[in-house]
């Protein structure tokens, strides 16, 4: 069951378990240091709330499907793992892999430590290379184009133009069969008065 709950989480950004909480995915929007010249990823969190949830019928599904059981038999498997998550959690903290830890505080709270995702793909971008200017200096300044310094993408951009051209010319093949018909149907309905 442990290799399911990563995987719902991420997609559907929330997950319920029963008698513990709510797991919740937060997507944060990438950040700009400007004195560094660097740009920071989008950073994901995620986070608990003890929370008494209703049963998610769709994660059920979910279960079944990706376990090939039944439906009912997803359900007490999971019935199953969330009463065995809470006897972990009595007895000194229970770990869902790739999510976090849940604790106990002196207070019977459930207290939830996220796992640190380490992404290789989300790390900062440079961009010392780049110089910044001001918008006054800057409307002097000609636009220059991504294309000036691809002539491929040139010759891509006018073979483009030319299909479309092309394209337009045979979409009007209708109306020219149309015309004949009609025409034909015309010297047909003479020939036979």
């Amino acid at each position: 069951m442990n290799e399911l709950l990563f995987p719902y989480l991420l997609v559907h950004q929330r997950l319920g378990i029963p008698g513990i909480g709510s797991f919740l995915l937060v997507r944060n929007i990438p950040k700009i240091n400007w004195e560094q010249k660097i740009v920071q990823p989008p950073e994901e969190q995620i986070s608990f709330v003890a929370e008494t949830i209703e049963a998610d019928h769709f994660f059920y599904k979910t279960v079944a499907q990706q376990l090939n059981i039944s439906e009912v038999a997803a359900i007490q498997q999971f019935t199953e793992f969330a009463y065995q998550l809470r006897v972990q959690l009595q007895e000194g903290g229970a770990l869902i892999p790739n999510i976090g830890t849940l604790l106990l505080n002196p207070d019977g709270e459930i207290v939830f430590r996220p796992m640190v995702q380490n992404n290789p793909f989300l790390q900062n971008v440079s961009f010392q290379h780049i110089q910044l200017t001001s918008t006054s200096k800057a409307s002097s300044v000609k636009p220059v184009s991504i294309l000036d310094n691809l002539p491929a993408a040139q010759n891509s951009m006018a073979t483009t133009e030319e299909v479309f051209v092309e394209n337009e010319k045979r979409d009007n093949w209708w109306i020219y069969a149309i015309l004949l018909t009609i025409i034909g149907l015309g010297a047909l309905l003479l020939a036979f008065l």
